[in-house]
């Protein structure tokens, strides 16, 4: 599988009356958007606003990301299975607007009608300030879209639109008609490896419980198949999209589509590893046997795909933490040395427990840092995507006042994947 991927990045993003990228200004048309979406937006209110890398900026609500890709050929399609009929992707051509995302915000019309873990979390993301460092996607330029559900339309609905409206605009502004505006050219492929290198996995642990806390490849809930085998360029064109609004622990889709452990892991292929692929698995099992069988198929699944070693990363916390530890102790037992990548949650002070689970077989980990540490947000000027902010325990704050709390509140501010402001000090 060879996938050429054109890399586009953008200098500035406006408005204007066709949509268009030229040189390296980001021309986009309302008009376009809404010619895009008019037959998803029935039951739903809408506004659209631009959003630059520093400004003063805070968008709260944010449900997900997804960055513009789109084939160059119209015979396949991004995010397949998502609005269009599932395709296999990874190869062909893609185009993509590397620092551009399409951010869906908006409340869903029935809150009232959602279980604990249905509900939502705050995903802020603070364009400057100390929040930025948390905030997935601050150092992007952003088409915000704010989304209002009418009464009329059910919580089921309006996730099934959110969903459409984000993925359909991604591909719209991939396929903006450019000018002067030079890609970086890339050929993204696992070529085979002549010199003797260890062979790695990734295991990709991704959150599937219920609807509204769910992730899809191809468009199917990962919560329906086992442990699967993906190549990395299908997560490149869109293959795996979040449909998870616990905002802050999730991994977006735009990471899906841009992961830093892909990428590196790509950059390495050849020269220090033999990368194999990538292992998709799903957390949130519902008992502590179906997360042990979880971690017993993906440790054979590696074995059999001859790996040496695998590196591991999750989404989520606390209960999805026994599942990836399981497939961690199992990859061990099957003598796959394994290095996992995870959060601690030590308490503001960093002096409580900081793992929910932590097997003996589980002795290479990488710890992306204390999540309970505590800031203070100064306001900004404009506020994007609501009114208030969603803080935990059912309270409210004015995104105009300043707040003291811990960065849980932020857009993917758990992501495990060193796309997030958390760090770790090593000391020796």
């Amino acid at each position: 599988m060879e996938l050429e991927l054109f890399d586009f990045n953008i200098d500035d993003i406006q408005w204007g009356d066709e949509t268009s990228l030229v040189g390296g200004q980001l021309n986009i048309s309302l008009a376009g958007i809404q010619n895009q979406i008019k037959d998803l937006t029935g039951n739903i209110k809408w506004t659209a606003e631009l959003a630059r890398p520093g400004e003063s900026k805070r968008i709260v609500h944010v449900l997900d990301t997804m960055i513009p890709i789109g084939k160059v050929h119209g015979d396949l399609r991004t995010f397949p299975g998502i609005d269009v009929p599932a395709t296999l992707v990874g190869t062909g051509q893609t185009e993509r607007l590397r620092n551009v995302l399409v951010t869906v915000a908006g409340s869903f019309p029935h809150p009232e009608a959602m279980t604990p873990i249905e509900k939502p979390r705050e995903g802020m993301i603070d364009m400057t300030g100390a929040g930025a460092r948390y905030s997935h996607g601050s150092d992007y330029f952003h088409l915000v879209l704010t989304l209002e559900g009418e009464p009329a339309l059910s919580n089921i609905a309006f996730d099934q639109a959110l969903r459409n409206i984000g993925v359909r605009i991604a591909r719209y502004l991939a396929g903006a008609e450019k000018r002067g505006a030079a890609p970086e050219l890339k050929k993204v492929h696992l070529a085979p490896v002549q010199k003797k290198l260890p062979k790695i996995i990734l295991i990709y642990q991704v959150q599937s419980q219920i609807p509204l806390v769910r992730t899809f490849y191809y468009g199917e809930e990962i919560s329906k198949t086992l442990p699967s085998f993906v190549h990395p360029n299908e997560f490149i064109d869109g293959a795996v999209v979040s449909g998870t609004y616990k905002s802050e622990r999730k991994i977006p889709t735009s990471l899906h589509c841009a992961n830093p452990f892909i990428e590196e892991m790509l950059r390495r292929h050849g020269s220090e590893l033999d990368f194999l692929g990538v292992i998709l698995s799903r957390g949130y099992n519902d008992s502590f046997e179906q997360k042990k069988k979880m971690g017993l198929w993906t440790a054979r699944l590696a074995r059999c795909l001859g790996a040496d070693g695998a590196v591991a990363m999750m989404e989520g916390t606390g209960n999805a933490t026994v599942d990836f530890m399981q497939t961690v102790k199992a990859c061990e037992e099957e003598g796959i040395k394994t290095v996992a990548v995870l959060h601690e949650d030590n308490g503001a002070k960093g002096y409580e427990r900081p793992l929910v689970d932590h097997p003996r077989e589980a002795d290479a980990m990488i710890s992306r840092g204390n999540r309970s540490e505590k800031l203070v947000l100064a306001p900004l000027d404009q506020v994007i995507g609501g009114k208030e902010i969603d803080l935990h325990f059912k309270l409210k704050h004015d995104p105009h006042q300043p707040l003291f709390f811990d960065p849980t509140i932020f857009f993917g501010a758990h992501c495990q994947m060193g796309a997030s402001g958390f760090r770790a000090a090593f000391e020796t």
